[in-house]
C-alpha cells in the first residue's frame, strides 16, 4: 500500500467525492493518441454515469476509494453479475468497470492498491472471473493488468449502421463547431 493512502468502501451518499476523477479518466481517455471514438463532456457524462452507479451499487456492484487524507485520489467500480452465458465463467464473474487514479498518484501504486482491495472483496464473495475493457492506446492501463495475469481477448468494433458515417463522430463536429461540450471555451472557475 503506497504510504498515506487508505481504500475504503464507496458510500453511495458520497458518490460525488469520485466526479473529478470521473473527469480525470475521460480526460485521460480523450487524449489517448490512438483513440478513435469521441468521449462525452464530463459534466454531461458524469449524469449519466452516476445515475447508472448508483442503481448498480444498489444491486451487487461495489465501488472502492483511494484516499490520501480526505482527498480522494483513486476509485475502481466493479459491477458483478452471475454466469456469462457464452464464456465459461463461475456462478458469478465480474467486470471492472472503470479504474481511474488522480494524474499526481499515477504510477504511485495506487492503481495496484485498488486492484489489491477488489481481488480481497472478489475473492470474499467467492467471484473467480474478472472482465476488464482498456481503451486502444492506453497502454499504461494495459501494462497494469498484464502484470496481474490478465490477458487481452476480446475486441469492440464501434461504428453506424448501413456503413453511414459514425454519428458519434458527427456530434464531436457539431460540439466543436458549436464550440459547446467539452470545446466550450473555459468559464470563470477553469480559466484560472
Amino acid at each position: 500500500m503506497p504510504t498515506g493512502i487508505t481504500i475504503e468502501k464507496l458510500d453511495p451518499a458520497d458518490i460525488d467525492a469520485i466526479a473529478p476523477l470521473w473527469k480525470a479518466l475521460l480526460d485521460h481517455v480523450a487524449a489517448l493518441p490512438e483513440a478513435l471514438v469521441p468521449v462525452r463532456p464530463s459534466d454531461e457524462s458524469w449524469a449519466l454515469e452516476r445515475k447508472e452507479m448508483l442503481e448498480a451499487l444498489a444491486g451487487d456492484a461495489f465501488a472502492l476509494i483511494a484516499r490520501r487524507g480526505d482527498e480522494a485520489v483513486g476509485y475502481l467500480f466493479v459491477r458483478v453479475e452471475g454466469p456469462d452465458p457464452v464464456w465459461y465463467t463461475g456462478d458469478t464473474h465480474a467486470e471492472l468497470a472503470h479504474l481511474s487514479v488522480a494524474e499526481g498518484e499515477r504510477g504511485n501504486g495506487v492503481g495496484s492498491a485498488l486492484m489489491d482491495a477488489m481481488d480481497a472483496e472478489l475473492e470474499r464473495r467467492g467471484v473467480e472471473d474478472v472482465e476488464i475493457g482498456v481503451d486502444t492506446g492506453n497502454d499504461m492501463a494495459a501494462r497494469l493488468y498484464e502484470g496481474r495475469g490478465y490477458r487481452p481477448d476480446f475486441r469492440i468494433f464501434y461504428g453506424s449502421p448501413g456503413k453511414k458515417p459514425w454519428a458519434c463522430l458527427r456530434r464531436e463536429a457539431e460540439d466543436r463547431k458549436a464550440g459547446r461540450g467539452r470545446f466550450a471555451p473555459p468559464g470563470p472557475e477553469e480559466a484560472r
